[in-house]
């Protein structure tokens, strides 16, 4: 099967958006390749493989499959791959271990392995850190993008266990920190619902009232209403569009939908966010956020805002009304 290798590791059960962000995922599986998601711990969040299977199926991957869509990862397929992983923040050790940190070190040991794995972290790093604690051997086969600030808030422990890491074991580590800290000074990722166009449908609210709501499906009655009805609005009460997480999906897909950005160079400008190299000479894989006030920082994700929401819209066209 071919397209981007990745496993995604969200503390889905909290905040709503990383629901909107695995809505988005799901809609680009024909080229992005998910070999597991894993659910990790996160702040305000109580993890929950079950609840990540349920919004999995709320999607009806299938429905679309079988609309003209076959090149999706079907449903049965992705639910196999949702595994339980760290239910408590802490630096990792031997008792730590984890069928999620046992599940992303068999993906980045797999056969095609020659081919990186991207492990898209949605919460706190917590079994990122114990996976490269139990086998430091798939640090050359990953390439992580982290959405830090609050998850890093949230286990500080297992960050730095990875930074240390990098800067004992594997200095060649390649790895994107959206959100280094001190908290909130930079926060790249927040500009995927923070700034941009907001005109019209562009809008976070305005985007979920046209373009979700009323499609998809309730899977054959297994819900009560259909998948866009339930697609759950974020940002206190205001039903808005956040996606957190998405700039993580948005990296990968900038170079296929967008013709910005490079997969492989985060200083290039895309979908995704722009980054720069935080210690070039000793960490030539390591990206964090640009050294700009944060309303520069989210804008090299704003500014892209219509581009990759339009191209999302289509994907949501394809449930029909």
């Amino acid at each position: 099967m071919s397209g981007t290798r990745v496993l995604v590791s969200t503390d889905l059960g909290g905040d709503p958006d990383d629901i909107q962000s695995l809505y988005r995922l799901i809609h680009y599986s024909d080229v992005l390749r998910i070999e597991a998601i894993t659910s990790c711990t996160g702040p305000g969040s109580t993890p929950s493989a079950e609840l990540i299977r349920h919004w999995i199926q709320r999607v009806d991957v299938d429905h679309l499959r079988a609309n003209g869509y076959p090149e999706l990862l079907d449903e049965t397929t992705l639910l196999d791959g949702v595994v339980q992983g760290a239910v408590t923040k802490g630096a990792p050790s031997a008792p730590r271990r984890t069928k999620a940190s046992d599940r992303i070190i068999d993906r980045a040991n797999a056969e095609e392995s020659d081919r990186p794995l991207w492990v898209l972290v949605w919460g706190s790093i917590t079994d990122v850190a114990q996976a490269l604690h139990d086998d430091p051997s798939i640090a050359p086969k990953i390439r992580i993008n982290y959405i830090g600030s609050s998850n890093t808030k949230n286990d500080p422990e297992s960050r730095d266990y990875v930074y240390d890491f990098m800067e004992a074991e594997y200095p060649d580590l390649w790895w994107i920190e959206d959100g280094v800290m001190p908290h909130l000074i930079c926060d790249t990722f927040r500009g995927v619902y923070e700034g941009g166009d907001q005109s019209g449908e562009w809008h976070n609210v305005h985007f979920i009232e046209q373009n979700i709501r009323g499609r998809g499906t309730t899977h054959e009655g297994l819900f009560d209403e259909v998948c866009g009805d339930a697609f759950p609005g974020a940002i206190g009460d205001t039903g808005a569009l956040k996606e957190g997480d998405s700039p993580t999906i948005l990296h990968l897909l900038s170079p296929l939908f967008g013709g910005v950005g490079h997969v492989d160079d985060p200083t290039a400008e895309g979908w995704g966010g722009q980054y720069r190299h935080a210690d070039a000479e000793r960490f030539p894989n390591y990206y964090v956020d640009l050294e700009a006030p944060p309303e520069a920082c989210r804008a090299t994700i704003s500014k892209w805002r219509v581009d990759h929401l339009r191209h999302w819209k289509e994907r949501w066209g394809r449930y029909g009304k």
